[in-house]
This record gives C-alpha cells, structure tokens and sequence, in this order.
C-alpha cells in the first residue's frame, strides 16, 4: 500500500516508517528540511504543514492510499506559550489536509493521530477510559487535537471520506526528546553516570499512576488500522496497565551503578495532577487484534541505553 506519513522525521515518525517498510508499504516520508533523514530506501518530500502548496504537493506527488498524520506541534508547555501555533499547526493544518484529499484522492484513508489529552478532567478518571468518555481538554495542546478530530470526522461524515482519528496514551522508546517524563529520567541518570551533573534526580507526584506503551508498540497500532478495515471513527491505543512514576523511575535507577538520590521539588507538582490516568484500548483490540507485546522494563532499558549513547557512556 502507499502510504503518505507526514511528521516522518520526528520521534514517532521515524519508528513509524522503519514498520512500515518492514511491512512492505510503499512509504513516503513527509518531512520538514530541518529534521533528520529517515530510513534509507524511503522516498521523501519535502513537507511544512503550515503550507497549503506543500501538502497538495505532497498529497499530488505520492498518490497515497493510505495517510497517517503524525504532524504536529505536541509540547503543551509550548502550546501554552504559543497556542495561536499549535492550532494552526494540529488544527488547521489537519484541515488543509482532508480539504486536499477530497479534492485530489478521496478514496485515500487519513489516520488523523490525536492525543489522550482530550480527555482532560473527565468524568471516567481513575477507570479505564473509553472512546465515548466525556472531553474535557486542559490546556491548548489538548484543545487543538480534539477540534482537529471533531472537524475531520464531521467533515468526513457530510463528504463520504475516510477519516480515524487515535487517541494515545502515554508512549515512550529510544528517540524521544526531553519533556516527556520517560525521556527526562533516562537522559538525567545518563548524564549522572557520565558525571555531567549531580546525582540528584528532583521530581514532582511520584504517586501518579499513567498509562505507558513502548512506541514500537504504538505504530503497530496505526499500520493496523490501514492494513485492516476498521471503521471510520475514534480509537484509543493504550496498555490498560496503570504504572506508578515513582516505580517507573526506580525502575530505571536500577539499571544503574550510579548512586542517584531522588529529591521532591514542590514546583514540579501540577495544580491539579489525576492520581490514575489509563485508557481502554478494547475496541481496538476487537476492530484489528491489536495489543502492545513488546516487555515493559525492556523497553525503559533501550530508552535509558539510547541516552546513554548520547552521553558516550562505556
């Protein structure tokens, strides 16, 4: 199948393409010029979602069956900071894009990759959360992928277009950036090990359950919905396993020969924290069999090595 992604060369992005390939799609990979060349092999075009001529450009150019959109701006400080870019960029710019479908490929599926956060406060907290769980988006992040999901599915609906919009739950691996709590452990004992900076891990509500799925486990989950004909609507992708921080970061210290301790710093606890955030991915699991195989704590250690490798740790 041909497959358009777009926000190729991010974090989910490059894991996306890598199992896409190995699958044996014909990918192309929507990237930005400033970021990084994706697997070798894998036809590219150049992509700004920001731009109208780019995405018809791309969309023309690779003909697609099947898109997966990953683009996106997806820091909610930084949706705070600038939330007049972050709809733009998760809004309108999904917008732009099934505007382009409909005129140049309407047959083309769009999995249209929205975020857990649209959840927000609702009322499911503490139980698995379903896909028809109230929304009640806290922040600007949260706001623009649950207009993007509502616009894109409203507009599939009145034009007869193809449109899945995923909700994921909290998903981490090797490549993720800083900001993302997975990410921020590893990078800080990497740097510890090295050294680099004390050996004092300051962190905030440690009590916090969350759900957390390996990102290869992930992009299983949306090669999924376009190799099977699940139908056009909303699906969460998830563990169902609430995992406490603290054990999660214990965890991690465990891997390591360093002596690390762990301070509580009041200023990293949120005005209004969930005590346990987890989703229910059942209806996924019936509509394409999907459920996440890769083992937990290996995963934590490839994230931890994949900082380590970035810190010249031997």
């Amino acid at each position: 199948m041909r497959v358009l992604v777009t926000g190729a060369g991010g974090f989910v992005g490059r894991h996306l393409v890598d199992h896409l390939a190995m699958r044996g799609h014909d990918v192309v990979a929507g990237t930005r010029g400033s970021e990084a060349r994706v697997r070798p092999g894998i036809r590219s075009v150049s992509l700004d979602m920001l731009s109208a001529e780019d995405i018809r450009k791309a969309v023309s150019l690779s003909k697609p069956e099947a898109i997966i959109h990953l683009a996106a701006q997806s820091n909610v400080a930084d949706s705070w900071r600038d939330p007049l870019h972050t709809m733009r960029l998760n809004t309108i710019a999904s917008i732009q894009l099934l505007d382009t479908i409909r005129e140049l490929c309407p047959g083309t599926k769009l999995i249209s990759i929205g975020s857990s956060e649209e959840y927000g406060a609702t009322p499911q907290c503490g139980e698995p959360i379903t896909e028809t769980a109230p929304c009640l988006p806290q922040n600007p992040y949260a706001v623009s992928k649950f207009s993007a999901g509502q616009l894109l599915l409203q507009m599939a609906r009145r034009d007869g277009l193809n449109v899945v919009h995923v909700r994921p739950f909290n998903h981490f691996g090797p490549g993720q950036s800083l900001g993302f709590v997975i990410a921020d452990f590893a990078s800080q004992i990497a740097r510890i090990e090295q050294e680099e900076t004390a050996p004092i891990i300051r962190v905030g509500n440690l009590a916090a359950k969350r759900d957390f799925t390996d990102v290869r486990d992930v992009v299983r989950a949306y090669a999924s919905l376009i190799e099977c004909e699940a139908e056009p609507g909303i699906f969460n992708a998830s563990s169902m396993s609430p995992r406490e921080v603290g054990g999660i970061l214990h965890t991690l210290i465990g891997f390591s020969q360093a002596p690390i301790s762990i301070e509580v710093d009041n200023g990293k606890f949120r005005p209004i924290d969930v005590p346990v955030y987890v989703g229910s991915s059942d209806k996924l699991r019936q509509a394409v069999g999907w459920s996440p195989q890769l083992n937990f704590e290996q995963s934590l250690l490839e994230t931890l090595d994949w900082w380590r490798e970035r810190t010249g740790y031997s």
